[in-house]
């Protein structure tokens, strides 16, 4: 079985590749679509350990660094910052190869003084403007600091990325159930739309500090999230939707990476399971060329679909083993 589901991973990689990729740069793609394009690629090379995924994490490291640097102070987003950190993190990581650590590292020093501020009561701002603080900025951010403290073992990336996740338990999250809000506005109002890549980071970022503290409290956070995930956003069925905009089109591969270390941390094998049925949805309505959009259980179209909306499936793929 398992044999079969990475043929079958890899083969949805390959034609991704055949219709999106040349020399390191996805067709399309912006900063924090090619963030989370290469986490897949950290996905692909540490469920398989194929050689061949370490080529692609070097291209993709070395063309995203040629466009953007080594700092990218240039990004007004600071969430697409630590999209690209996590994902440079996991590489090193995966292959130790120490440019990805020093990438990631330097960018995580530089954007978390710009992002952290008191307002609000703590954590970290979306963007320059200061605006807003969103659950895709601040889980994100936790896991980052988990990685950098991890790799680094210096403990303070560890505190940072506690308080950090203490607030947005606080102000973005209904614990008890592990509903994620989306954000809160400078002025206080909170937006309670949930989403399937900030209920995927609240689940790893809680996982993460569980890993490095042993408080329970974090396993039952990602516990009470995953759950809700599964059992009230989509009761148990295959993921149908967010197929609108730029950015909602490609965050199922975030939920599916970070659910899998929950399942496989704490047993849960129906997460799993679920993860396959959507899978398993995604491949029979693959189009005649081997890609899949977003909406799981609806055909793709003979049409071109955005690289960042096909690839969730790919990221998917992947985790469902």
């Amino acid at each position: 079985m398992k044999a079969q589901l990475i043929a079958r991973a890899d083969e949805c990689f390959d034609r991704y590749i055949d219709k999106y990729y040349k020399n390191g740069i996805f067709e399309r793609a912006d900063f924090w679509d090619t963030a989370e394009i290469f986490e897949i690629i950290d996905d692909a090379y540490e469920i398989t350990g194929n050689p061949k995924y370490a080529d692609y994490i070097e291209e993709v490291y070395t063309a995203f660094v040629n466009q953007h640097g080594n700092v990218w102070e240039g990004n007004i987003y600071n969430d697409d910052i630590m999209w690209a950190i996590i994902a440079m993190a996991r590489a090193y990581k995966l292959t130790g190869i120490r440019k990805y650590y020093d990438t990631a590292k330097a960018n995580l020093d530089y954007v978390w003084p710009r992002s952290a501020s008191d307002d609000l009561g703590g954590g970290l701002w979306w963007r320059i403007d200061n605006q807003t603080k969103n659950a895709c900025v601040n889980c994100p951010g936790v896991i980052a600091a988990c990685l950098i403290g991890e790799i680094s073992k210096d403990e303070s990336y560890f505190e940072k990325a506690k308080d950090v996740m203490e607030w947005t338990v606080k102000t973005l999250a209904e614990e008890e159930i592990g509903k994620v809000y989306d954000c809160i506005k400078l002025n206080g109002e909170i937006n309670k739309w949930s989403s399937t890549y900030n209920q995927g980071t609240y689940i790893g970022g809680n996982m993460l500090l569980y890993f490095h503290y042993k408080d329970e409290v974090y396993k039952n956070r990602a516990a009470a999230a995953a759950s809700f995930t599964m059992n009230e956003m989509y009761h148990g069925e295959v993921m149908d939707n967010e197929d609108w905009g730029n950015d909602v089109i490609g965050f199922k591969a975030i939920l599916s990476r970070w659910i899998r270390l929950y399942a496989l941390s704490e047993n849960k094998p129906e997460y799993i399971e679920w993860l396959r049925k959507n899978a398993d949805a995604a491949y029979s309505h693959r189009n005649s060329e081997g890609i899949i959009m977003t909406k799981f259980a609806t055909q793709t179209e003979e049409i071109y679909y955005d690289v960042f909306g096909t690839s969730a499936a790919v990221g998917v793929m992947f985790n469902c083993i």
